[in-house]
């Protein structure tokens, strides 16, 4: 089921007139269905030094554009890797607090 509110966080950068750049956040509200790491993919993760939290999936790949943050009840998490299985996509992050 899909029913968890997630955000998928991506930046745009402009210059101004005066050479100053100016970040600025874009955040697209997307459902998703929360799954937890399973066992051999943590360890794995863990043997390549790599930290993984929690797995989301989207019911459309097409959904996701390559962001590289997300954020769900108000933690960002970084994009660990995507898997694509046909029309879905799983994103599996890590939080930024736990590297």
């Amino acid at each position: 089921m899909y029913n968890e509110v997630i955000y998928l966080r991506s930046y745009t950068e402009t210059t101004d007139e005066y050479g100053i750049t100016n970040r600025t956040v874009n955040d697209r509200e997307v459902f998703a269905q929360l799954r937890s790491i399973g066992q051999s993919e943590f360890y794995q993760a863990q043997a390549d030094g790599l930290k993984p939290t929690l797995k989301f999936v989207l019911a459309d790949y097409l959904d996701y554009q390559d962001e590289k943050e997300v954020v769900h009840d108000g933690k960002t998490y970084n994009v660990l890797r995507t898997y694509r299985d046909h029309n879905k996509i799983e994103i599996t992050v890590y939080g930024v607090d736990d590297e």
